[in-house]
């Protein structure tokens, strides 16, 4: 259970990682669920993964770290005995999201960077400004200690590309993830663009840029999570190379 002052479905959301076999167990599970996300005034909530397809065959694989697929049956199967139970009780389906997957033979190699395109290693707060958009100036000192909280954990990049008049028009934050001090995995989130300057190509330079970053530091793989209502991220995911490596949803119900 994830319960957190976070601001993401992720922060406060329950990922099983085993199902058991029992029904009444997974039953009683839930119900502590519920007691302890109403104690905290919040609305009961899981992440449940399916396979790739988005369907539930009777053999899936699932995606390792890298990126390459391992039978997991027992795992999936598990997943879908969980959304049944919460479905019965009347949970909702909510974000349905997808993993994409670009390995390392896939990132192109020689791409350009962009010299306007800004890259640092913490958090500046016109970056910050610009995660949070118009409604940067009416979020109070402690939500905003929250924001910069999530978005600064970890080993992280921070990209920036500029409009005519040198503020920030477009942004992406790189996390990189460690396996082993050779081996290393790079994920790609908070990309957005101004929403005055959206479909002029201001995204194809930071990612220009998150290329040539990822090429630098060898790293074996890079992923996104982009929810399936977000068409035209797909496509642009999609036209960049990447493939659907699994899918998650949430499951949830008002509290």
């Amino acid at each position: 259970m994830r319960f957190s002052s976070g601001i993401t479905r992720r922060a406060n959301s329950v990922l099983s990682t085993s199902m058991p076999r029992d029904p009444a167990e997974i039953s009683a599970a839930v119900d502590e669920v519920e007691r302890r996300a109403a104690e905290r005034w919040l609305a009961p909530t899981f992440q449940v993964w399916q396979p790739a397809s988005g369907t539930w065959p009777g053999s899936a694989a699932v995606p390792g770290p890298d990126g390459t697929a391992g039978e997991d049956d027992d795992f999936l199967e598990g997943q879908q005995r969980l959304a049944d139970l919460l479905e019965r009780r009347g949970y909702e389906s909510v974000a349905p999201t997808r993993v994409l997957w670009l390995g390392r033979e896939d990132i192109p190699q020689h791409t350009a960077w962009d010299p306007r395109v800004g890259i640092a290693e913490t958090l500046s707060d016109a970056w910050l400004d610009a995660h949070m958009g118009t409604s940067a100036d009416a979020i109070d000192p402690a939500s905003r200690m929250v924001y910069r909280r999530l978005l600064a954990g970890g080993s992280s990049r921070f990209f920036d590309y500029p409009d005519e008049d040198g503020a920030l028009a477009a942004i992406a934050k790189l996390s990189i993830v460690h396996e082993t001090p050779e081996r290393s995995f790079g994920g790609v989130y908070a990309v957005k663009v101004r929403k005055d300057l959206r479909g002029r190509g201001m995204v194809g330079p930071i990612i220009d840029a998150i290329f040539h970053h990822a090429v630098r530091m060898g790293l074996e793989g890079i992923w996104m999570q982009v929810e399936e209502r977000s068409e035209k991220a797909l496509a642009l995911a999609e036209d960049l190379g990447f493939t659907t490596a699994a899918r998650y949803r949430y499951l949830t119900r008002p509290a």
